[in-house]
């Protein structure tokens, strides 16, 4: 799974009319799927920095304003 694909996952549940700890169960297993695909690929997911690619979907966010 790629970031794109988890921020996809995290958007769609978030987007469903679910109560928020349905929601967060949701995300924790999108998460964990993430973390799954990234250790079959061989990256440690302790090792991973999302920091540039949260700011450039917040730019983007800021951006449509």
């Amino acid at each position: 799974m790629t970031y794109d694909q988890l921020y996809e996952h995290i958007v769609n549940y978030i987007a469903q009319p679910l109560d928020d700890k349905r929601k967060a169960c949701l995300i924790l297993g999108a998460v964990m799927e993430f973390q799954l695909d990234c250790l079959d690929e061989g990256v440690d997911p302790r090792t991973i920095d999302m920091t540039g690619f949260v700011n450039e979907k917040l730019d983007e966010l800021e951006a449509v304003k």
